[in-house]
C-alpha cells in the first residue's frame, strides 16, 4: 500500500493525469510505461478510474494536496480539509443510522470532537465508496465506523491515515482514510511526496 502525495496542486484533470503518470513512473520506474497506462486510463460508473493490467488506485485531491494510493487490491483513499459545514444535517441524510447518531451524540458534549468524527467518518465512507466503484453519496452503505465493513461477501478493512508533516494542512485540519478489500488489519501505507 503505496502513497504518492503532492501539496501545490492548482486543480483540473490535466494537472491530475500529470501527477497519476508522475505517480506511475515512480511506482514502475518507467516512464514510457506510465506514459502508456495513463492514456488508457478509463473510467467506472461512477467515475472510479482504472487501467486494465495495472494494479488498483484511488485519487483523491482536496485543496492543494493531491494524492493516490496504488495497491494490489481494490482500494479507496480519500483526503478531506475540514470545513465549516452542518454536520449533522449531512449525517443524517446519508450516514448510516449508527454513524449519524455517533455524530449527534457527541456533538451534544462536544462539538469540537463530533467535528473530527464528522470528518472521520466521511473519508472512510468515501474511501470504501471508492473501493466498490460505489457513490459516497449512496445512502445504503454501511457503517464505517469500524476496522472493516462486509458487503456482497466481500470484507473491505478501513484505516485512519495521518500524512506526513510535509503536507501542510489548512486551518480546518487535514482528514485522510484508507479502504481495501481483505485483510483485516490494514499495513501502515508508505508514503512518497511527488
Amino acid at each position: 500500500m503505496i502513497i504518492y502525495y503532492c501539496d501545490g496542486f492548482a486543480g483540473g484533470r490535466k494537472e491530475s493525469r500529470r501527477l497519476l503518470k508522475k505517480a506511475i513512473t515512480e511506482y514502475t520506474g518507467n516512464a514510457e510505461q506510465a506514459e502508456r497506462l495513463v492514456g488508457e486510463l478509463k473510467t467506472g460508473e461512477h467515475g472510479k478510474p482504472y487501467i486494465e493490467g495495472f494494479d488498483r488506485f484511488s485519487v483523491s485531491h482536496t485543496g492543494s494536496i493531491w494524492a493516490v494510493l496504488i495497491d494490489a487490491r481494490e482500494c479507496g483513499l480519500d483526503i478531506q480539509l475540514g470545513k465549516k459545514c452542518d454536520i449533522n444535517g449531512i449525517a443524517r441524510r446519508i450516514y448510516a443510522p449508527e454513524d449519524a447518531e455517533r455524530v449527534a451524540l457527541m456533538a451534544e458534549d462536544d462539538p469540537a470532537a463530533a467535528r473530527d468524527e464528522f470528518f472521520r467518518l466521511w473519508t472512510r465512507r468515501e474511501a470504501f465508496a471508492k473501493a466498490i466503484g460505489g457513490s459516497v453519496y449512496d445512502t445504503d452503505l454501511p457503517s464505517v465506523a469500524g476496522e472493516s465493513v462486509t458487503v456482497n461477501g466481500k470484507t473491505y478493512s478501513l484505516a485512519d491515515v495521518t500524512f506526513p508533516k510535509t503536507c501542510r494542512s489548512e486551518e480546518g485540519g487535514l482528514y485522510a482514510s484508507v479502504c481495501a478489500e481483505g485483510i483485516l488489519t490494514l499495513p501502515e501505507p508508505e508514503f512518497f511526496i511527488l
